[in-house]
């Protein structure tokens, strides 16, 4: 058995964009808050995570294609998919009629007669037929209670949690234990501009005046940007969901592993024409004491991205995070940074943090103080 995590976790996560469109907008232009500060939603970082993990195959969120005709499938066609056919639920399950047989073999007979019986107990029959599993059960409550255990199987839905919206089995909802928040540009200048680029190709539409000639497009960028998403990581979110199926599907330590990976390296991995000068550049995370209650503030107004005269690297500013950790010292299990030293400089003290580890976010490997 794995190890379950029980810890809280507060951390944050920086995301790096140099003439690049991190999270567009439906005109396609970098999001803006009413003030004119660039943001990036929360989804767009669960996106390049998900897409980091997916080569796992134990992402339940992302888009799988019909082998036919190339469309996505729907929540229904994913999770049959993934886990088989949803369990089917026999009124009176025992219930036997004149002849001896039970509602349940009667089911057999008329739908799955060239199934094999791999399990037979007193509420529940499980049929196999070329691997492939059916579930018949006496109660709707039991059949979404297996639905509920094979969801749980999937990494990101154990961190993310979901709104599963089935036509089928009705709705499920479930807390994630992990809550990312939008990310909002920390560095000073929020400058947005405009390029054209050309198309190989011309218009079709014979009534367009550019329909004998190549057309014309363009694409909205981010001159410089730093977002900061906050995160919190609190395996108790999802304790009662876990207590109703029998302790499965609890967060893991390996949960947590992966988790850090895809944080500090799915942005980096995901690369397109707008998102190729996006890249994580820095991350966080303080572990608590397992039980402790204690709330930490945001980071957001904590880190500190400052430009540097004669330098292409800007300076990373963790002095408040120092300030505020050094005071819950003692309710702090570790504290792990992660920074890409290529593109951040950064002070001595941040190796006086309390109980800190730092490590390149590129390679893994733990850094040392820099020589004078």
């Amino acid at each position: 058995m794995e190890n379950r995590f029980n810890s809280r976790v507060f951390g944050a996560v920086l995301v790096k964009a140099t003439v690049a469109n991190y999270n567009a907008d439906f005109t396609g232009s970098p999001r803006t808050l009413p003030n004119g500060v660039v943001y990036a939603t929360d989804k767009a970082l669960k996106y390049a995570i998900r897409n980091y993990l997916k080569q796992d195959n134990t992402i339940f969120y992302t888009t799988r294609y019909k082998k036919e005709n190339m469309q996505p499938l729907d929540i229904d066609e994913t999770y049959v998919e993934i886990f088989g056919e949803y369990p089917k639920s026999i009124k009176d399950f025992s219930k036997t009629d004149k002849n001896g047989k039970t509602n349940w073999q009667k089911e057999k007979d008329k739908n799955y007669a060239d199934f094999e019986i791999k399990k037979e107990s007193e509420d529940f029959v499980i049929l196999q037929k070329d691997n492939q599993d059916i579930i018949l059960i006496d109660s709707d409550d039991k059949k979404k209670k297996i639905i509920l255990q094979n969801l749980f199987k999937s990494l990101d839905i154990r961190l993310f949690g979901a709104t599963y919206a089935s036509k089928k089995e009705g709705n499920i909802s479930i807390h994630g234990n992990v809550q990312i928040t939008h990310g909002i540009n920390i560095y000073h200048e929020n400058n947005i501009f405009t390029e054209d680029i050309t198309s190989p190709f011309r218009n079709p539409n014979e009534n367009s005046d550019d329909s004998q000639q190549t057309t014309i497009g363009n694409q909205t960028v981010l001159e410089e940007g730093h977002y900061l998403h906050n995160f919190t990581i609190n395996p108790k979110n999802s304790e009662e969901l876990i207590t109703l199926i029998d302790n499965q599907g609890y967060l893991t330590t390996n949960d947590i592993d992966k988790f850090k990976e895809g944080i500090n390296r799915g942005v980096s991995y995901l690369d397109s024409a707008s998102k190729i000068g996006v890249e994580n550049e820095f991350s966080i995370f303080v572990t608590l004491n397992e039980n402790e209650k204690i709330q930490l503030p945001s980071f957001t107004t904590l880190v500190k991205v400052e430009e540097q005269e004669e330098s292409f690297k800007r300076k990373l500013d963790l002095s408040e995070i120092k300030n505020l950790l050094e005071d819950v010292a003692d309710k702090i299990d570790k504290v792990e940074i992660y920074i890409d030293a290529t593109k951040l400089d950064y002070d001595d003290n941040i190796f006086d943090i309390p109980k800190v580890c730092v490590k390149s976010i590129i390679s893994d490997k733990e850094l040392t103080k820099c020589q004078k």
